[in-house]
């Protein structure tokens, strides 16, 4: 298992452009950044009382993951198809 997960990577730096490892390394980091906001404000919004809108105190981050999901999806119409 270990020796296959290694082979696949391998081929994965190997292979793709780098486009493709920075549109995925945004992307990862856009998910990344849009799961704490979800989690926390589910967090926050179990503490406080009826009414009151836990999403104005994170609203830079709903901002930010976006615009990185966005840019990840950019930069992938840059990365050029291989032909097999």
């Amino acid at each position: 298992m270990n020796q296959l997960y290694n082979k696949t990577l391998g081929l994965y730096f190997k292979n793709a452009s780098l486009y493709k490892k920075l549109s995925d390394l945004i992307f990862i980091i856009a998910i990344g950044i849009s799961l704490y906001t979800l989690i926390s404000t589910y967090i926050v919004r179990s503490n406080l009382p009826p009414g009151v809108c836990p999403i104005e105190s994170k609203t830079e981050l709903y901002y930010l993951s976006i615009g990185l999901l966005v840019l990840a999806i950019f930069i992938s119409f840059f990365d050029k198809k291989k032909n097999k």
